[in-house]
């Protein structure tokens, strides 16, 4: 599809929702034909970076002592040192909440067993386990590419859905955020098996793509 006709749709769709009192998002979801969405070949766990961004912020969680940590405050309200990993791990109510706030993590390579250990039961059904990162490495730009990311992971019905942005973002890099989109999906289920694409906001009429 031209690219043209994606950001005209876009506008379609964005036109059509009602304002609220949020910042809306917009997704796209997609429909598959002829494939069992659980084969090992089919099944969908990507991580896309959208090339214009998310449209708004997300919380990343840190899990560091020593410098790291004291960096990571600088960037994140979601920072757990060695001592506090253990202590939240004695309320899982306070576990899963804070598991809950941050869209992804990341964690000194050192801490990764003591987290997989205390946390695995809640990060990991949520696909939230860390990334490791080493301690003198600059986090900025990690905790900035993970703000820009986006999670597909298909269950058992052949559809998925994902965000591409926000409601005021312009057309023309929502359109580049689809397409980036497409392609990591493509990568791994063809074009001929997708049976249609929509597009839609948060509280939105639902506009066909294709």
């Amino acid at each position: 599809m031209d690219k043209k006709d994606i950001a005209k749709k876009i506008e379609e769709a964005v036109g059509k929702t009602k304002k609220r009192k949020f910042k809306q998002s917009v997704e796209i979801v997609m429909n598959f034909k002829d494939i069992d969405i659980e084969a090992p070949e089919n099944k969908l766990n990507l991580n896309v970076i959208l090339p214009k961004g998310r449209g708004r912020d997300i919380n990343i969680g840190v899990f560091a002592d020593g410098d790291m940590n004291v960096r990571a405050k600088k960037l994140s309200k979601y920072v757990l040192n060695k001592a506090e990993i253990e202590d939240y791990a004695k309320d899982k109510r306070r576990m899963r909440k804070f598991a809950n706030s941050c869209y992804a993590f990341i964690a000194q390579p050192d801490m990764m067993a003591q987290i997989g250990k205390s946390w695995g039961i809640v990060l990991g059904p949520r696909n939230k386990m860390p990334q490791p990162v080493p301690p003198n490495a600059d986090i900025a730009p990690v905790i900035g590419r993970l703000k820009n990311t986006v999670r597909i992971k298909s269950k058992k019905n052949p559809t998925v859905s994902v965000p591409v942005g926000t409601e005021d973002m312009n057309p023309d890099d929502l359109t580049e955020n689809i397409m980036a989109t497409l392609n990591a999906i493509e990568r791994q289920i063809s074009e001929d098996k997708i049976r249609s694409l929509y597009l839609k906001g948060t509280m939105g009429p639902v506009v066909r793509l294709w």
